[in-house]
């Protein structure tokens, strides 16, 4: 950077020898920092003396006080331009009174670049930094490539910002060399893509493939497009996309939907019409053998930590050689080898290599995980897009396909609006009070007629309306939220003396009040505590099952369970015991069937609490819609329920 001290040191030199003439006493004028002097100086050459004229203006306009980056610099190139065409003796003339030179001339345009570069950096925009480039660019290399990145570097990130793809095809054709340039041209692609296809109508998606061939996200046009075909299940669907898309990477897959749709039930009727219907399916000679693996049921075994395949009878079809295998759903299955996943079909044929960290079957596909991100695939194990996807764009692609998606449930909506006072509740039903403020406790079950309310150590009832229920001194008691609603058998739980019995709608005892707990009615009977012990007694005030019992609840469909020292039992809905008090844990298991767990393990009894599985297993759990997968130390096993028969692997 020049430093003013120099012209003070050459002025001093000449300014005895010299008649001072303006330029020269401009330079002077700015030591003593008489600013406006100097300035009047300076203009006063510019006819004389243009190149001392310029030079000392562009000095002048370099202070700080008068600092004007655009004077300086057009005075600067004046001067260099003017100096450039000099003689030597025009040069050597006016270096006798003023310090002009190349090497100073190059210093105050380095000093000048190097100030307008920190305002650039310090108020970055792109105009800032594109004129600077066309002022000092040339001059200045190294900073030049700076600069370069720094305006790219804003130009992309307001690129970024707008998220359209005209802003990025701006950057792209306005900054080709950016080092951004790549990372911009695929958010283009991607922009591009998401805008022409936002409303995933047919005749979007198909325009996009037709216009952008090369476009990285074409694949993706081809599986949504695809997608409208495929999510309406059905062979007249899938034959018009391959009647509109001949060429389609989907329309083999589209031929196989039709294969596989046509064919359900599967019959050697339905596959010889196949034939005559479809004369054109691309793999008709491979029609005879998957349609003998189609109809083979096939269950993975287990033998020296490996898994296999057996077939219905327990022979060997694939023999153990899997670390992890799923059930074949529609003719592929999930298997692992050196903890790697992949999919087979039931010719043990690859139809996905063992390189993925997992692969997860939903409904309609696929979903494949390694390390650089996630894949989609189709039920018949064909890749739907070819590059890794995000967790974001994972889901989001998900969502475009409908994929896994899960119906809201209904809300069940209060038809009263609680209001409160003074640290009391009262209801409002439409704006119309219902119950006044004065309450402790206010309880108005969804379904049920009628409302109850605690006041004091009361319980009264009220109908919809807001009356009263002409039913007296019944109390509020510790489980009353749950037990005190009407049921459908129009019974109620009341307490009075701290006793608990049943009443009906119109305040008579149905049940005397005589229990010290109890559970809520169900089916006609209801669970009651007496003398530290429980029992069932019907709402006709019969005792169906004596009081001997540690603890009786509910169990629907199938009708209670109940507990005492030796472990858990099950009793019927008319109080006959089923099953006696003898397991761990009895839970439902689907729907209609109970499944058991004792000393011995788990086992399986029907509604009926007739034994259907042997208490010996460490895990039951359903393997298709007719069987059971069984697991013991043993290995695996399968009960079919149909043929209510246990099938293990034969070796």
């Amino acid at each position: 950077m020049i430093k003013y001290c120099s012209f003070i040191f050459l002025i001093g030199l000449t300014s005895n020898s010299f008649a001072q003439k303006n330029t020269q006493k401009g330079l002077n004028a700015l030591t003593q920092a008489n600013f406006g002097l100097a300035k009047s100086y300076f203009y006063k050459d510019l006819k004389k003396d243009s190149i001392a004229a310029a030079f000392g203006l562009s000095v002048f306009y370099s202070q700080a006080f008068s600092y004007e980056p655009d004077s300086a610099l057009y005075y600067l190139n004046s001067c260099s331009q003017s100096w450039k065409k000099a003689t030597i003796e025009e040069k050597n003339a006016r270096l006798k009174w003023i310090p002009i030179s190349d090497s100073t001339i190059h210093e105050l345009l380095l000093e000048l670049a190097q100030k307008e570069y920190a305002v650039v950096l310090v108020q970055p925009s792109i105009n800032r930094a594109e004129k600077w480039l066309t002022n000092f660019g040339k001059l200045f290399t190294n900073m030049a490539t700076e600069a370069i990145l720094f305006r790219d570097s804003l130009a992309y990130e307001e690129a970024v910002a707008a998220q359209t793809a005209a802003a990025l095809k701006v950057f792209i054709s306005s900054y080709p060399d950016a080092i951004q340039y790549d990372a911009a041209l695929a958010l283009y692609d991607q922009l591009w893509y998401q805008e022409q296809t936002s409303n995933n109508s047919e005749l979007a998606l198909a325009s996009f493939i037709v216009s952008n061939p090369n476009n990285p996200f074409t694949a993706q046009a081809w599986m949504r497009l695809y997608a409208i075909y495929a999510q309406q299940e059905s062979i007249t669907a899938f034959a018009a996309f391959i009647e509109s898309y001949p060429n389609s990477p989907y329309t083999p897959q589209a031929w196989k939907q039709i294969h596989q749709f046509y064919l359900k039930p599967y019959s050697a009727e339905k596959l010889a019409q196949f034939k005559i219907d479809y004369p054109t399916y691309p793999f008709l000679e491979d029609l005879a053998q998957d349609a003998e693996l189609l109809l083979k049921k096939m269950y993975p075994f287990l033998q020296d930590d490996q898994f296999g395949y057996t077939d219905q009878s327990g022979q060997q079809v694939i023999a153990a050689q899997f670390d992890d295998a799923s059930a074949f759903v529609e003719g592929l299955a999930v298997v692992s080898k050196n903890s790697l996943y992949g999919l087979i079909n039931k010719k043990n044929e690859n139809i996905v290599d063992f390189k993925f960290l997992d692969i997860t079957a939903t409904e309609q596909g696929y979903i494949a995980e390694d390390s650089s991100g996630f894949y989609l695939l189709s039920r018949q194990g064909q890749f739907l897009q070819q590059k890794a996807l995000e967790w974001e764009e994972l889901q989001q692609t998900l969502l475009a396909m409908n994929w896994q998606n899960t119906p809201e449930l209904p809300q069940v909506v209060s038809k009263y609006e609680v209001i409160q006072k003074n640290g009391k509740v009262g209801l409002n039903k439409r704006g119309k009070n219902i119950l006044p403020a004065k309450y402790e406790q206010i309880i108005s079950p969804v379904q049920a007629t009628y409302i109850f309310a605690k006041i004091g150590k009361n319980l009264h009832y009220f109908d919809s309306t807001g009356k009263r229920l002409e039913i007296n001194d019944l109390e509020w008691f510790l489980n009353a939220p749950e037990l005190a609603s009407f049921t459908k058998e129009n019974v109620a739980i009341f307490s009075k003396g701290s006793k608990l019995g049943l009443l009906d709608t119109k305040g008579r005892i149905v049940v005397k009040n005589s229990y010290d707990a109890a559970q809520p009615v169900y089916a006609g009977l209801w669970p009651v505590q007496q003398n530290g012990k429980w029992g069932l007694v019907s709402t006709s005030s019969k005792v169906a099952l004596p009081f001997q019992y540690d603890q009786i609840v509910a169990f629907p469909p199938f009708g209670f369970l109940i507990q005492d020292a030796r472990g858990v039992g099950l009793v019927d809905s008319f109080g006959k015991v089923l099953l006696q008090p003898e397991f761990k844990a009895i839970k439902s298991f689907e729907s209609d069937l109970l499944l058991v767990e004792n000393q011995n393990g788990l086992g399986l009894y029907n509604k009926d609490a007739q034994l259907l599985i042997e208490c010996a297993y460490q895990r039951i759990i359903p393997f298709d819609e007719r069987t059971l997968q069984l697991s013991s130390s043993k290995g695996l096993a399968y009960y079919f329920l149909t043929d209510q028969k246990i099938m293990t692997f034969q070796p």
